[in-house]
């Protein structure tokens, strides 16, 4: 027994019972769901069972086929953890990171956790897994996370003061296990047997007197440590750093430091006489995931439901007008049959027994006055009330579900493949939200694992990742290795360096993925061109024995073929025989390029002469053309200057004209100028000879000459 102050142990108790307490109501409300859908006799009330007496009280369970709807579509569309690297160089130690999860999920066999918890989640509205840490065998101090399945939910407490959807603000939870007697003395020999306080509280038709009760007690302390920041990149706790001092004297420094509030995640295992083994959790987060159905607060109350809460009393009175229909026919009168006397004579011992007998046939003598074989008077005559308020209560349930026709797979009013799609999709909408919790769940379990991983896979060691299809590979983690890039020691796939966030996709399953690829594949061989491609990709989705064999075999004839081209695994399985074919193919490959380069040698030197024949035509009929080109140049040319000459005849003729018409108008001046000359002088002479006699003086004056050269003057003008 370990020892602790009475104050923790009160503080324990009281929150044990202020759990309790505030989630009683949906407890008890949800056990009744639950019970409704899956313990025979649960969905007739205790007043209509004393009221009926010993009259029948048949149960047609319509519920759980919508709950199997939803579950059933939650199996074929798994949510999964996807990992996205926060920088890109930590893009590789995602992958291993992502490789890792897949391999804890797989060998935990996490579906059924997740499976069993959203049936909880569906049906009652609250379902819980869980992740723990055990020892990878009994001669190793290494240690592998678990995610484990809780098959009963209502033995899980959280803090009723948590406000996250998922509990990870919750700083305390409880689960409660009943451990059988003989178990709890081998595990605990020192320890008394003594039941947890209040454990039974609404549990009690689940225990009896060979258990003992005991929880887990997961709770948080709180403390403060100093974040610095060295100058060396390095962030990280200062109590962490091993021998600061020597960081310090190489250099380096403190850049900055803060306080930080660190949560410490510890558990503790109860009974009702106190502690009897304690721990501290690895991670941040309690390892302790809900899932939840309908949710909602109210006035500051949390309420949870699943699909059965508001759908029992569309069930109950389902149940009731069937029951009531099958009562009515069943204390209906027997139909006689209307015969004649003649028609049983003989067999009347087994007319009389018809009623109350299976007969497998009833003979009858013909009676011509009947007319016919014998007959009942009629049919019994059921209530059409009774039908029509059956049908609407089978309506009344598709309504509270959400969930009609076509996503149960019957036959509706919908004739088109659209229309059905999209009543199908009107019900998925419906119940989409029970699909979405799951996928916050899980998406929390992704955190949780990315936070505690680095913590346990903290030595070198080998694990083994899976990929999406599930092939394996095995990887080394924080191995010390040389950097040849740069000389300096290295730890390979350091999963504590890297920074991640995690979302969740949605989908088929891989296997109904594969089982649809096979299909697309079919309709791809039907083609000759792609029958060869795809041949060895069909053999592989291939869902057949030995599909893995008939896949390498069609490999190899595709490699063969040329089709496909080899890869390294390639070569490591097929050996020689892979080598030689691809020397032989590379050697035929070879010969035909040789071929080909032949071929095309003797194509090109045909073209070759041919092209120097036609250019030895093409340069005589250019050259030809050349001189007649040049003859018309030298012809233009001389038309040209012909032409220019003519022009400077015609200008020069022109000019002449010219030349003649001044001189004519030259001449013509003059001899103006000489005639009035001439006559100017002879009017002188004139008027000498006149002065003259009016003198005395004897003048003579020649003016025969005067006259003379005035009428040539004239004549010429």
């Amino acid at each position: 027994m370990i020892k602790k102050d009475d104050k923790f142990l009160s503080d324990m108790r009281k929150r044990y019972e202020l759990a309790l307490e505030a989630d009683s109501d949906n407890r008890n409300r949800a056990i009744d769901d639950v019970r409704f859908v899956t313990v025979q006799g649960e969905q007739w009330d205790d007043y209509q069972k004393r009221k009926r007496k010993t009259r029948p009280c048949y149960e047609f369970n319509r519920l759980r086929q919508h709950i199997r709807q939803v579950t059933g579509d939650q199996r074929q569309n798994r949510p999964g953890i996807k990992l996205r690297a926060v920088e890109e160089s930590d893009k590789d130690s995602a992958e291993v990171l992502q490789g890792l999860i897949r391999n804890i999920e797989a060998v935990s066999n996490a579906e059924k956790a997740y499976d069993t918890a959203f049936e909880w989640a569906v049906t009652g509205g609250f379902g819980v897994w869980r992740l723990t840490t055990e020892y990878s065998s009994d001669d190793t101090f290494d240690q592998d996370i678990r995610i484990v399945e809780v098959t009963n939910p209502f033995r899980v407490y959280f803090d009723p003061a948590a406000q996250e959807f998922d509990r990870r603000d919750a700083n305390f939870a409880f689960v409660v296990t009943f451990i059988p007697k003989d178990d709890f003395k081998h595990k605990f020999p020192d320890a008394e047997m003594i039941d947890f306080e209040g454990a039974n509280y609404e549990l009690d038709h689940w225990i009896d007197d060979d258990t003992v009760t005991v929880a887990e007690y997961w709770y948080k302390e709180y403390k403060k440590k100093t974040l610095v920041l060295l100058s060396n990149g390095i962030t990280q706790f200062k109590d962490e750093i091993e021998n600061i001092e020597a960081f310090l004297a190489n250099g380096v420094t403190v850049v900055r430091e803060r306080e930080v509030e660190i949560q410490q995640v510890k558990m503790c295992l109860c009974t009702g006489a106190g502690v009897i083994q304690e721990a501290d959790w690895a991670g941040k987060f309690i390892p302790i995931v809900p899932v939840y159905g309908d949710v909602i607060d109210i006035d500051g109350e949390f309420h949870y439901s699943g699909m059965v809460r508001f759908g029992k009393d569309a069930q109950r009175v389902y149940n009731y007008h069937r029951t009531t229909m099958i009562e009515t026919i069943a204390n209906a009168p027997k139909v006689p049959y209307l015969v004649t006397p003649e028609q049983i004579k003989g067999f009347e011992s087994l007319w009389k027994a018809a009623n109350s007998e299976n007969m497998p046939f009833l003979p009858y003598n013909p009676d011509p006055r009947a007319g016919g074989m014998p007959q009942r008077s009629g049919g019994v005559d059921v209530p059409a009330a009774l039908i029509t308020a059956s049908q609407y209560d089978a309506e009344d349930l598709k309504a509270v579900t959400g969930q009609f026709d076509a996503s149960m797979g019957m036959a509706g009013n919908e004739t088109s493949g659209r229309a059905i799609l999209a009543r199908q999709r009107e019900g998925d909408t419906a119940t989409f939200s029970y699909i979405d919790n799951l996928s916050r769940a899980i998406k929390f379990t992704g955190e949780i694992l990315v936070d505690l991983i680095p913590k346990i896979y903290d030595t070198e060691r080998v694990v083994r990742v899976l990929g999406v299809d599930g092939g394996e590979k095995w990887v080394a983690l924080n191995k010390a290795v040389i950097d040849p890039a740069t000389g300096q020691l290295v730890i390979e796939n350091d999963l504590t360096r890297g920074k991640y966030d995690v979302a969740v996709t949605v989908g088929a399953s891989y296997s109904t993925q594969r089982q649809e690829a096979a299909e697309a594949m079919l309709q791809m061989m039907n083609n000759p061109a792609l029958a060869p491609v795809v041949a060895d990709l069909l053999a592989k989705n291939l869902d057949i024995p030995n599909s893995d064999e008939l896949e390498k075999r069609l490999r190899k004839i595709g490699i063969k073929a040329g089709v496909i081209t080899p890869t390294e695994d390639d070569l490591k399985q097929g050996g020689d025989d892979i080598v030689m074919m691809l020397e032989e193919q590379k050697a035929q490959e070879i010969q035909a390029l040789t071929m080909q380069a032949e071929q095309v040698t003797a194509q090109l030197t045909a073209q070759l002469a041919e092209t120097k024949a036609k250019a030895d035509k093409l340069a005589v009929v250019v050259e030809q053309t050349k001189l007649d080109k040049e003859n018309d140049q030298a012809r233009i040319l001389l038309e040209r200057e012909k032409l220019r000459l003519d022009i400077y005849a015609a200008e020069t003729d022109r000019m002449k004209l010219d030349l003649d018409n001044k001189r004519i108008e030259m001449d013509a001046e003059i001899k103006q100028q000489q005639i009035a000359l001439n006559e100017q002088q002879f009017r002188g002479e004139m008027a000498l000879e006149i002065a003259g006699k009016m003198s005395g003086d004897n003048i003579q004056v020649n003016t025969t000459d005067s006259e003379q050269k005035l009428n040539d003057l004239a004549r010429y003008d």
